[in-house]
C-alpha cells in the first residue's frame, strides 16, 4: 500500500520557502500536492481556496505540483481531519508539501528555510522566566507524592511509574533518605528560595520553529554573508549536542535526532548545499511512499 509523505516548509517571510519547494518539485518524479497554509485564530472554521492567479500557487504548478490550494485554519479550533477533508486531499498523490504554518500534528519532515543572519543576530538568547512558588518548592506533583501516606513504591505504582516503583522496592533505605531530604526542601517556604526567577535559553523570535526541524537550509543568496550562514548552521547542530541548550529549548522529551543543516543558494541549481537539501527531502518522501 502506498502512503502519502508530508513535508512542511517553514521559515520567516522572504527566506526562500517557495523557491525551495520549486526546487523540490522540479524533476522529482513523485505525484505531489502543494498547499500554502496560514493559521488565523480569528476564523470560526477552516477555509480552502485555489485561485488560478495566486502567484505562489502558480509557481507550485509550474514547478510540477499535481494540484494546489490555499488553506487557512483557526489553530486549536481546527482538527487534523479538517485538512484531510479538503478538496485538495481528495486527489491521489504520493506526497504533500505544506508551506507556512502546519495544520497537522505530525509530518514526515519539517524543513526550516532561514535567511543568512545579520552580523548582530543570534540564534539563541537568554530570557528571564518567573518561577511559581510550586516550581520553586519542587512542584505540586512532587509535593503530593511525598505527602502520600504509606509506601512510596506503591504511590509510584499508582501513578504509572512502575520502573521507579520497582527501584523503590529494591532500595528501601536509599529511598527513605531521598524522601527525607526532598521533604525538607518542600517544607521550606517559597520565599526562602533564591530562584524565584531564572535565565533560560530560548530561540530568537526570528527563528521560531527552527528547533523542531529535521532539515535546516540557510539561504545564502548570491554569495551573501556565508560566514554568518555557516555560524548559524553550526548553532543548529550545537542545539542537539549542548546539554544546557537542549534542556532549556528541547526539553526532556525533545527531538535529539541529528538535524541536517546546510548553507545553500536556493536560486542556483548547481549549488551543492541545495542538492544536499533536496536529496534529504526526497529520501523522506521515498521512505514513506514506497
Amino acid at each position: 500500500m502506498i502512503e502519502r509523505a508530508f513535508v512542511q516548509v517553514g521559515g520567516p517571510p522572504g527566506s526562500g520557502k517557495t523557491t525551495f519547494i520549486e526546487a523540490m518539485l522540479a524533476g522529482a518524479g513523485t505525484l505531489t500536492l502543494a498547499a500554502r497554509c496560514l493559521r488565523d485564530d480569528t476564523l470560526a472554521q477552516a477555509r480552502e481556496s485555489a485561485p488560478r492567479t495566486h502567484p505562489e500557487l502558480r509557481r507550485y504548478r509550474q514547478a510540477g505540483a499535481a494540484d494546489t490550494a490555499l488553506y487557512t485554519f483557526p489553530g486549536q479550533q481546527s482538527g487534523t481531519d479538517d485538512f484531510f477533508m479538503t478538496n485538495l486531499m481528495t486527489d491521489y498523490s504520493q506526497a504533500v508539501v505544506l508551506e507556512g504554518d502546519s495544520p497537522l500534528d505530525y509530518v514526515d519532515l519539517r524543513v526550516f528555510v532561514a535567511p543568512a543572519p545579520a552580523r548582530t543576530e543570534q540564534l539563541f538568547v537568554r530570557r528571564t522566566r518567573r518561577r511559581s512558588p510550586d516550581e520553586a518548592a519542587g512542584g505540586p506533583a512532587l509535593r503530593h507524592l511525598l505527602s502520600e501516606p504509606g509506601d512510596l513504591a506503591e504511590a509510584l505504582a499508582r501513578i504509572g511509574a512502575e520502573p521507579l516503583a520497582e527501584f523503590a522496592r529494591n532500595n528501601p533505605a536509599l529511598v527513605d533518605k531521598i524522601r527525607a531530604v526532598l521533604g525538607e526542601v518542600i517544607a521550606e517556604p517559597a520565599s526562602a528560595s533564591p530562584r524565584g526567577s531564572e535565565k533560560r535559553w530560548s530561540v530568537a523570535d526570528a527563528y521560531a520553529g527552527i528547533e523542531h526541524a529535521g532539515l535546516v537550509v540557510v539561504n545564502s543568496r548570491h554569495g551573501g554573508n556565508r560566514r554568518a550562514a555557516e555560524a548559524l548552521v553550526a548553532d543548529v547542530v550545537r542545539l542537539r549536542k549542548d546539554k544546557d541548550l537542549a534542556a532549556d529549548i528541547l526539553g526532556t522529551r525533545g527531538n535529539r535526532i541529528p538535524v541536517t543543516a546546510v548553507v545553500a543558494d536556493l536560486a542556483d541549481p548547481n549549488d551543492l548545499g541545495r542538492k544536499k537539501a533536496i536529496a534529504r527531502t526526497r529520501r523522506a518522501i521515498r521512505s514513506r511512499s514506497s
